[in-house]
C-alpha cells in the first residue's frame, strides 16, 4: 500500500492489524506520530511581515550556510504538514454526503441522524447530507426503500419522478426506471409529481408511470412484503416482475414477447430461485430453463 494511503487510513483509525504494522515500519513513523499530536494543538503564530523580513535578510547575510542547514528540518516538517492537510481535506470534504448503494440481492437497514429507520431494497441508491440534517430532513432515492420516520419537522424523499413529504409515518417508495409508486402504511403522506399532488392515508397507494396515473385503496398491511424477503405484485406487467426478479437473483431473464405484457398478481420469494421461478411461470403455463446466469421463460 502507498505511504500516503497508510497515513490517510491511520488518521481515520481505519488500519487493519497488518496495515498498522506496515505503517509502524515507515522510516519516519516517530516523526509522523509526533507531528500529528503537535498539530492537534497547533495555532498559527502572528508575524510582523516587514520586521521578520529584515531579520531574515540580516541572518542570511551573516551566515547563509547555517540558515540553510536549519531550514532543512523545517522544510521537512512543512512538507509533512502539507501532506496531512491535503489528506484531511480530501477525507473530510468527501464525507459530507452519505451515499448508500445496494447490489443485487442486497438489503440494508440504516438509521438516519434523527433515528428514522430506512430499509433499502436491492439495486438502490440513497444519499443524504448529515451536516444539514437538523434544518433539512431530506434523502434522495433512486430505487426502493421503506421508511419509518421519526416525528419532527417535515421529512422528504426526492426521486426523479416525484417528491414524498411527511411529518412522521411509515411508507414505501419505489422509483424504478420511469415507474413511481408510494404505499402508505401509517400516518399520512403527501405525494407531488409534475402533474398532481395527493394525500395518502393508511392503506392508500399512489402509482404513476409515464402513461398511467392512479390513486387506489389497498388492504392495510404492516410493511411491504419485500422487507420479509418476498416481493408482491398486483396487476403488474410480467416484464416488470422479471426486472424485479433480476434484482434479487444474479441472472438475466428473457421471456416470449407475447406474454411479457400480461398482468401478474402474486409474489415470489427472495430466498429460493427455483420456487420463485415456479411462482412466476406457473400462472401463465410457462416453462423455465436456466443455463449459467441466463433464464428463459417460454410456452411449451
Amino acid at each position: 500500500m502507498e505511504r500516503e494511503q497508510l497515513i490517510s487510513k491511520w488518521l481515520d483509525n481505519e488500519l487493519s492489524e497488518a496495515e498498522l504494522q506496515a505503517f509502524k515500519s515507515l522510516e519516519d513513523y516517530d516523526d509522523l506520530v509526533r507531528i500529528a499530536e503537535t498539530t492537534k494543538q497547533l495555532e498559527p503564530p502572528v508575524y510582523h511581515t516587514p520586521g521578520e523580513y529584515k531579520r531574515l535578510r540580516k541572518t542570511l547575510d551573516t551566515d547563509k550556510k547555517s540558515v540553510i542547514i536549519h531550514l532543512k528540518p523545517l522544510l521537512k516538517i512543512a512538507a509533512v504538514l502539507i501532506l496531512f492537510a491535503g489528506i484531511y481535506y480530501a477525507t473530510t470534504s468527501t464525507q459530507k454526503t452519505v451515499n448508500l448503494q445496494t447490489d443485487i440481492a442486497q438489503k440494508e437497514v440504516i438509521t438516519l441522524p434523527d433515528n428514522s429507520i430506512v430499509t433499502v431494497n436491492a439495486m438502490t441508491n440513497l444519499y443524504y447530507d448529515p451536516t444539514t440534517w437538523d434544518d433539512n430532513r431530506a434523502v434522495t432515492l433512486d430505487g426502493e426503500a421503506y421508511f419509518q420516520v421519526a416525528k419532527g419537522a417535515t421529512f422528504s424523499v426526492e426521486t426523479p419522478n416525484g417528491l414524498v413529504s411527511v411529518l412522521g409515518t411509515q411508507f414505501n417508495v419505489r422509483n424504478r426506471d420511469d415507474k413511481f409508486e408510494v404505499y402508505c402504511y401509517e400516518g399520512s403522506v403527501q405525494v407531488e409529481t409534475a402533474t398532481k399532488t395527493v394525500i395518502l392515508k393508511p392503506g392508500d397507494r399512489f402509482r404513476e408511470s409515464v402513461k398511467i396515473s392512479s390513486n387506489t385503496p389497498q388492504s392495510t398491511t404492516l410493511q411491504p412484503s419485500w422487507v420479509s424477503d418476498e416481493t408482491s405484485f398486483e396487476k403488474t406487467p410480467l416484464k416488470e416482475v422479471l426486472k424485479e426478479f433480476e434484482r434479487h437473483y444474479d441472472v438475466s431473464v428473457t421471456v416470449d414477447k407475447d406474454v411479457e405484457d400480461v398482468l401478474f398478481t402474486g409474489s415470489f420469494t427472495h430466498t429460493n430461485m427455483k420456487i420463485a421461478l415456479k411462482s412466476i411461470s406457473l400462472p401463465f403455463n410457462l416453462s423455465h430453463k436456466k443455463l449459467g446466469n441466463k433464464v428463459t421463460l417460454s410456452r411449451d
